[in-house]
């Protein structure tokens, strides 16, 4: 830069270009950090994400000891008989004949004369059937009598036709036995049961 002086004054010529700039020099240390400011509200919580996938079955605990054994309950005897009256005529207002064909279990179960006796408390299913020869448009029925007491609400009757002169009348019934309980059947009918073939089959189902 060139300076021109008149009358004690200078004048300042026209500034030069800029230079290239020089060399940075080194950075100055960090200064101190600032004050934290004031913690901002918290957000709104977010929509929660879908479930993951279930995880994997943990093994298998052990086995834990077996309990005692409960008490053996009561045996069933099983008592049965097989009963008849085979090739015979039965009036009518009469109480069948019967004859043990056999029986089982303990105590067995005993037939004398017309009566079956049930030796102990329990249920019992007896069946019965009677087939024979009435003659053409006739009926039969067979009530059972337990106890001593003619049960008529289980008395199941038939008829025959004018084609058919041959019948047959048959059913079953659970008893409620008590000890020595006893069973027999009465025929009633319009006429008398010729060739009659009655068979009774009896069989302990519960100790109650």
């Amino acid at each position: 830069m060139e300076n021109f002086y008149h009358n004690g004054c200078f004048i300042l010529g026209p500034t030069g270009p800029t230079g290239p700039m020089g060399v940075t020099g080194v950075t100055g240390p960090t200064g101190a950090t600032g004050a934290s400011g004031v913690t901002g509200p918290t957000g709104a919580i977010g929509i929660t994400g879908p479930t993951g996938p279930t995880g994997a079955t943990g093994i298998t605990g052990p086995t834990g000891e077996t309990g005692p054994t409960g008490p053996t309950g009561p045996g069933l005897n099983n008592n049965y008989a097989f009963v008849v009256n085979q090739a015979t005529d039965i009036s009518s207002g009469n109480v069948i004949p019967l004859a043990l064909q056999f029986s089982g279990g303990t105590p067995n179960i005993t037939v004398s004369n017309a009566t079956i006796t049930l030796p102990s408390p329990g249920t019992y299913y007896v069946s019965f059937s009677l087939t024979g020869r009435f003659g053409v448009n006739q009926n039969g029925s067979i009530i059972p009598i337990i106890n001593g007491v003619p049960q008529d609400r289980l008395a199941p009757t038939n008829n025959t036709n004018s084609v058919n002169s041959d019948i047959t009348i048959q059913d079953g019934t659970l008893i409620q036995a008590s000890t020595n309980s006893t069973v027999q059947f009465l025929y009633t009918g319009s006429t008398a049961v010729s060739r009659a073939n009655f068979f009774v089959s009896v069989f302990k189902v519960s100790n109650v």
